[in-house]
């Protein structure tokens, strides 16, 4: 991601969650660091299913169109099923 914002990682869907998140959950990946909003939390299985993601996909020559694509990351829990839409963040804080 070459602007140096953030990537915000949004629950999108799932059977079930044993962490408690809900649709619309999220947190986001930027230049330091992961960051939830206030009072939020997020499974850290899921985080770091996200965060390899991104770490490897952003890296490539094709990363910005990649992300712009709006991809989704998968939770590694097969029955939570808990499916993640990935989205670049803009300097206004909006995905």
């Amino acid at each position: 991601m070459s602007t140096g914002r953030g990537v915000r990682c949004t629950v999108e869907s799932m059977n079930y969650s044993a962490c408690e998140l809900r649709v619309g959950d999220y947190f986001e990946v930027g230049p330091e660091g992961v960051s939830l909003p206030p009072g939020g939390h997020f499974c850290f299985y899921a985080v770091a299913s996200a965060t390899s993601l991104l770490n490897g996909r952003l890296a490539a020559p094709d990363g910005d169109a990649w992300l712009a694509g709006r991809p989704l990351a998968a939770c590694p829990d097969p029955p939570e099923n808990l499916i993640m839409r990935l989205e670049e963040v803009g300097d206004d804080g909006r995905a």
